[in-house]
């Protein structure tokens, strides 16, 4: 596993928040959708690094457990 760096980054709660709830109006809107593509940028850069993180709703039972 990689060392984390010392310069953590936060995610911003209101941001996650308010992005939680435009997920629940438009999928109770539209009852078709089946997936959701987010990007959230940390900090602003000049050469792009993505971070690609996937979850399905089979494995969600036991990340919450």
């Amino acid at each position: 596993m990689h060392k984390l760096k010392q310069n953590r980054m936060k995610v911003n709660d209101a941001a996650w928040e308010k992005l939680k709830k435009q997920i629940e109006y438009y999928t109770e809107a539209d009852t078709s959708i089946s997936d959701i593509s987010i990007n959230y940028q940390v900090k602003p850069a000049k050469n792009k690094n993505y971070l690609r993180l996937n979850i399905t709703i089979d494995k969600w039972d036991k990340i919450t457990e």
